[in-house]
Parts: C-alpha cells; structure tokens; sequence
C-alpha cells in the first residue's frame, strides 16, 4: 500500500529553522521510522501553484511570507503555525555623483524596482517598494514622490555567484548606466570596497518593526489545511524539533551559523555580515509584534496591487500548534532529565 507522502519544502536563499534542523538531523530522526507515512524534505524557491491534488495536498513551507500571503488571497487552504522575524542589511544606495545622501534627496529621483514580468507574484518587487517606502517615509515623504523605473530582472540561474552579489552587480550596472538615480540592494561581503557609493538609508535603521518588515525579514511556517486535518499530530512533532533546533542555535550560534551558511554555500563571515542574530532570527514565534508586522505587509500588499483579494489574517493564524509543540517540547525535556 502506497503512504501518503508530505513534502515538507524551504527557502533555498535564506536562512530558517528548517534549514538547521534538517542539518541536525533532527527531522530525519524524528521520521525515519514513522509507519503511516513517508516524508519528502527539499529546498525550493517561489511555486505558483495554486491547485493540490490528492497526492499533493500534504505539505508544509518554510520561507517568506510574501508568497503565502499572496496563495492565501487566491483561496489557497493553508494556516501560518509560526513567524520568524530575522533583521538584516537592506540599503538604499545611489552614486555620490548624484547628490543624493539622504532620503530627503530622493525627491524627482527614478529608484530601480527589478521584476519579472513572467511570474504571477513577484516577490522583489514586494521587497524593494516596501524598502523604498521604509526610507521615504523616515523624511515625511512616500512613494509618489519617486519616479519607479522597472528593470528587467536576471534569471537567478543564469549569474555566477550568490544572489546578493548578483543583484548588486545588477543595481550597480543600472546606477553607473544613467537608468536610475538610486537602488535597493545590499553590499555583500564578496561585493568588493565601492566608495563612490552613498548609503542613503538602511531599513535596520527604522525604529519600529513595522518598518522595517519586508518579504526577506518576515518568514513563516504555513501548512496545508488538508496536513493539519489528517495529521495535525505530525504537525507538532514537526515544530517540535524545530523549537529544539533553536535552542541548539541558542546554546551554539558560532555552530549555527557555519551550519546554515553552508547549507546557503556562502562564508560563515559573509552572512553574519548580512543578517543580525541568527540563532534568535530563525525562531519560530508568534508574538504580537510579529503578527502586527504581517498584518502590516497584508496592507501593503494589497495597497500595491500584489495581492487582490483581502481576507481575515486572525483566522489564517492557527497558534494551537506552537503551543502544543512547546508543550511536548517540555515533556520531551522532563523525560530526558528523568533518565
């Protein structure tokens, strides 16, 4: 007899708990003998679809929260079980050429918004405006008063390297070309020393996190409804060992961060460079602050035209599984001491 098969899919381009966990060993330990079951782990970037079948229809996803929102607002059945907040270098940038050293100088001024006209949802364009907006705003001023000029993406397959330096190599080009007076896009590690480059704002630098949320900082854990019906119980095992992967970060992060910066394929200096306490960023956590933050993107989303139809976020939200898991975590935790 053939078992039904979840496939348990992450983000392929930035750091979750998934990602260290699955390193760990942890969720193959906690599965490998399961009977009723098989389990299929893989790293994946953005999917659109939109229809499960029978043989699909059990499935869990740890990576941003742009995309589910935007699966959720075409009817897609799933529920958020946990937000994981994680800050990081997300620059404004403009050559000193052109004066501009302050967001206040970005008034008139045409900023680069890199899209790809081929996907239903474009994930970067989400990032950049919402970064765009986070900057402006820190002056009184907004996006009308930028002019966006939408420049054709690269193929994330078709450059060499990590897709940070990709996309600055991209925003670079654009600045030194004339197409654009300012870019969204970080320095990275392997970038090299630019100094005819303005940092003209930096959205770490924003003092509420509403500000500073955008597709790249916010992640969630989202599971089908079909997963959560039949086998809700798996679902807080699941989130169980990921709750005892964050406490190994916490108790190891030099560990963690060499584990997840070779699961990206990137130095260990290189993404502590770019991100800010891992061990803490990649928790799962479904605080009120982190819930204001997705409900904040929910609006901008849809104030943007990304997403079209709006829906209740409260009811999206299933926070049941984190309770229980933290508390199986805690048995799991009194039973090892016992022995």
């Amino acid at each position: 007899m053939t078992h039904p098969v979840i496939h348990y899919t992450r983000c392929p381009s930035v750091p979750t708990i998934t990602a260290l966990a699955q390193a760990q060993g942890l969720l193959q330990e906690e599965f490998r003998d399961e009977p009723d079951v098989d389990f299929e782990f893989t790293s994946v970037g953005f999917s659109p679809k939109l229809k499960y079948e029978a043989a699909d229809r059990l499935w869990l996803r740890n990576a941003g929260h742009a995309p589910a929102l935007w699966k959720r607002s075409l009817g897609v059945a799933c529920k958020v079980v946990g937000l994981a907040f994680l800050e990081g270098r997300y620059p404004v940038l403009s050559l000193h050429s052109k004066g501009i050293a302050s967001p206040a100088s970005l008034k008139g001024r045409r900023v680069a918004v890199f899209h790809n006209p081929d996907s239903p949802f474009d994930l970067m364009v989400a990032q950049q405006l919402k970064i765009y907006q986070t900057a402006l705003q820190s002056v009184g001023l907004s996006l009308n008063d930028v002019e966006p000029v939408y420049l054709p993406r690269f193929h994330p397959g078709a450059v060499k390297g990590s897709f940070l330096l990709s996309l600055f190599h991209k925003g670079l080009e654009a600045l030194e070309s004339g197409e654009v007076d300012a870019v969204a896009a970080s320095i990275p590690p392997d970038g090299g020393f630019y100094p005819q480059l303005n940092v003209v704002y930096d959205t770490r630098l924003a003092p509420d996190r509403v500000s500073r949320v955008h597709p790249s900082v916010l992640r969630g854990l989202v599971v089908s409804q079909p997963l959560l019906e039949e086998r809700r119980d798996l679902v807080v095992r699941i989130v169980e060992r990921l709750i005892e992967a964050s406490e190994r970060a916490a108790q190891a992060p030099l560990e963690a961060i060499r584990t997840l910066a070779g699961d990206l394929g990137q130095a260990p200096e290189g993404l502590a460079a770019v991100y800010e306490n891992i061990p803490q960023g990649v928790r799962l956590e479904l605080n009120d602050d982190y819930v204001a933050s997705l409900a904040a993107q929910k609006e901008f989303l849809l104030r943007h035209r990304l997403i079209e139809h709006d829906f209740d976020l409260e009811s999206w939200i299933d926070r049941s599984i984190l309770v229980d898991a933290t508390a199986l975590h805690r048995q799991r935790q009194a039973r090892t001491v016992k022995v």
